[in-house]
């Protein structure tokens, strides 16, 4: 639970050594508007996608905010999860697995909005074949080639995998062979060419009583070459989280800019070519409750060397 700004203030007053600069003072001083506000961003749809979703979102949101917005592509998720965590970035794009991971190295790490697809704030994990493939359950394609996003991927590997366990089924051996495609669209690309026979990706909450489809397909198109045969409980959209420490202030402005893109043309550009979205909500306690219990346990650290195992 983040820290009331009063309590904060309260608790950073009693604490301040003699000589430090005042929290009162800090508090109350103006917010310099040339002071850059950082976004970082990963590559889950492509290397191509996340250049134009930089070129698209640093004008934006420096016109939004009223302050320079510098946007940057970490490489993967692992590296966007420590970016964050460590205040590399103020804020980042994320997607839920990276954003509980990041929660979990500093607790001050915060949701502030999550994205909304087709009126949804969730979507499913889904394994998806070619269309033409003669497969239509998980039994179909047991002891087959699958093509994973990437280790740091919550729909592209750690929800699938919980779903292949939920149903008494060993992730590990599941499959014969596994390849990491580093993105969505080359997940759907090793299926489509078949040096896989299942792949990973995310699905959007469908209309009622629709089949869910391989949306993460949609920057491999066309994604009609695909068919899902599973897919998992639902799981929060991606989110825009702050790292620890970051200007209370800012907090409200950054959730209005977002949450004001369907209002104009451009906001809603914007939000089709970059998140494949059509707005965002308010991100709330609990929400990531499912991520966390899918991790799966972390290794036991080895004991020192001369330490007494109990």
């Amino acid at each position: 639970m983040r820290t009331r700004p009063a309590l904060a203030l309260a608790v950073a007053l009693a604490a301040a050594p003699a000589g430090a600069i005042d929290p009162l003072e800090e508090a109350l001083r103006p917010l310099d508007p040339s002071a850059p506000v950082r976004l970082g961003i990963g590559q889950p749809n492509g290397p191509a996608h996340a250049r134009k979703a930089r070129a698209e979102l640093g004008p934006y949101l420096s016109r939004a905010l009223g302050r320079p917005v510098m946007v940057e592509i970490l490489a993967d998720y692992e590296a966007l999860t420590a970016a964050l965590a460590q205040g590399q970035v103020d804020i980042a794009w994320t997607t839920p697995l990276a954003f509980v991971l990041a929660q979990q190295r500093h607790k001050d790490v915060t949701a502030v909005a999550k994205a909304m697809r087709g009126g949804k704030l969730f979507y499913r994990a889904a394994f998806f074949v070619r269309a033409d493939s003669a497969a239509r359950s998980l039994a179909d394609v047991k002891g087959r080639r699958v093509a994973w996003v990437s280790r740091g991927s919550s729909s592209g590997y750690l929800f699938p995998r919980a779903l292949l366990a939920s149903q008494g089924e060993s992730p590990d051996g599941f499959f014969s062979a596994e390849s990491f495609a580093g993105d969505h669209p080359g997940a759907c690309q090793a299926v489509r060419d078949g040096s896989a026979d299942v792949g990973a990706t995310f699905a959007n909450e469908p209309p009622g009583g629709e089949p869910p489809r391989a949306d993460g397909c949609a920057d491999a198109p066309p994604a009609s070459d695909f068919r899902v045969i599973a897919s998992s409980a639902p799981v929060p959209n991606d989110v825009i989280a702050a790292r620890p420490g970051f200007d209370e202030r800012l907090v409200e402005p950054v959730l209005t800019a977002f949450a004001v893109m369907p209002r104009d043309e451009e906001g809603r550009r914007v939000l089709r070519e970059v998140f494949h979205a059509d707005g965002w909500g308010v991100a709330v306690e609990g929400d990531f409750e499912a991520v966390a219990r899918a991790l799966p346990p972390a290794p036991p650290r080895a004991a020192p060397a001369g330490a007494t195992r109990r």
